[in-house]
């Protein structure tokens, strides 16, 4: 998703949210900005390769549930 249509939906978010939720916001955005923690070169090229298949669709998800079968199964 493009960065100007993630800006409009947190804005409409954040506009339309509850105390909580806001109070949960701030948390990630302050523990954000405070992070110091830096990915390595491996760790930034896997995110770029999940990214890539997120973004392309390739990527697959499943619940809780349907991962922790998969496991036991394996």
């Amino acid at each position: 998703m493009e960065n100007s249509i993630l800006k409009d939906k947190l804005h409409q978010a954040v506009d339309s949210a509850d105390p909580k939720l806001l109070e949960i916001l701030f948390s990630v955005v302050s523990e954000f900005n405070e992070s110091t923690y830096e990915l390595t070169p491996e760790q930034q090229a896997e995110l770029k390769r999940r990214l890539e298949l997120f973004d392309s669709g390739k990527m697959k998800f499943g619940t809780w549930d349907e991962m922790i079968s998969i496991l036991e199964t394996e």
